[in-house]
C-alpha cells in the first residue's frame, strides 16, 4: 500500500506576528547635538515626571510643542516611521486576508525626553491606550558589546519558553543597543524594560506615544 504524503500545495503560515521597526537616520549628528542642548537645559529647570524610570530624569509629554527645527525634524521622523509600521502592517497575510480597504484616519503623537546616568533604568513596563511607540536615540555613553542602556523586548506570549521546540524559535527576547539616529518603533502593548546606564555622561532618548484616531 502507498502511503500518501502531504500535497504539494500545502504551506507553513505565520501567525500572531510582532512588527518592530529599526530604522538608523543618517546626517543626524547636529540635530542631536542641538537636541541634547535643548533637553540638558530642561533638565536642569524642570522636575522629573517619573513613569517607569528608576532615577534619571522624565520630562512632561508635550516636547513636540517644543520651539526649533530639531523638534520639526522629530515629529517628521516619527510620521515617516508610524507610515512605514502602518504599511508593514497591510502586507500581513491576516490583514490582506480580510480584503479590508487601507485604514483612513491619523495618529496622535506625545513625546518626552529622557535622561539617564550610571545606574539609571527603566523597569519593565508597556504604554497603555495607544496603538504604538517608539525611542529615537540622541546620545548614548554605551561600551562595545555592553548592555548598557540597551531596550529589551519579551516574547508577548506567555510560557512559551517551558516546552523545548527544535531551533528555540518561542520564549527569546529581542534586545536593540543604543545608538545615536536611531528610531526604534513597537506595538504598544509590548512589555519591555531598559538596562541600567554604566557611565556617567547622560544616555538620552526621545520617546513618543501614537494614539490612532480612525476617520
Amino acid at each position: 500500500m502507498t502511503t500518501p504524503s502531504l500535497p504539494a500545495d500545502g504551506h507553513v503560515a505565520l501567525a500572531f506576528p510582532t512588527l518592530i521597526g529599526r530604522f538608523q537616520i543618517p546626517g543626524t549628528e547636529a540635530i542631536n547635538a542641538r537636541l541634547t542642548e535643548v533637553v540638558l537645559e530642561r533638565e536642569a529647570a524642570q522636575p522629573s515626571h517619573d513613569y517607569a524610570n528608576q532615577g534619571g530624569w522624565h520630562s512632561q509629554n508635550d516636547l513636540l510643542d517644543w520651539p526649533g527645527d530639531e523638534i520639526a525634524a522629530l515629529r517628521g521622523w516619527f510620521s515617516e516611521g508610524l507610515g512605514r509600521m502602518v504599511q508593514a502592517t497591510g502586507q500581513l497575510p491576516e490583514v490582506q486576508a480580510r480584503g479590508t480597504a487601507a485604514p483612513r484616519g491619523g495618529f496622535r503623537v506625545m513625546a518626552w525626553a529622557n535622561v539617564a546616568r550610571r545606574g539609571n533604568y527603566h523597569r519593565m513596563h508597556n504604554h497603555p491606550s495607544s496603538s504604538w511607540s517608539g525611542c529615537y536615540y540622541v546620545a548614548t555613553a554605551s561600551e562595545a558589546g555592553s548592555l548598557a542602556g540597551a531596550i529589551e523586548f519579551y516574547d508577548p506570549r506567555p510560557f512559551t519558553e517551558m516546552v523545548d521546540t527544535p531551533g528555540a524559535p518561542y520564549g527569546q527576547r529581542v534586545v536593540i543597543r543604543p545608538v545615536p539616529g536611531l528610531l526604534v518603533l513597537f506595538p504598544s502593548w509590548l512589555y519591555h524594560f531598559v538596562h541600567p546606564s554604566t557611565a556617567d555622561t547622560a544616555r538620552i532618548s526621545i520617546a513618543f506615544n501614537a494614539q490612532w484616531r480612525p476617520a
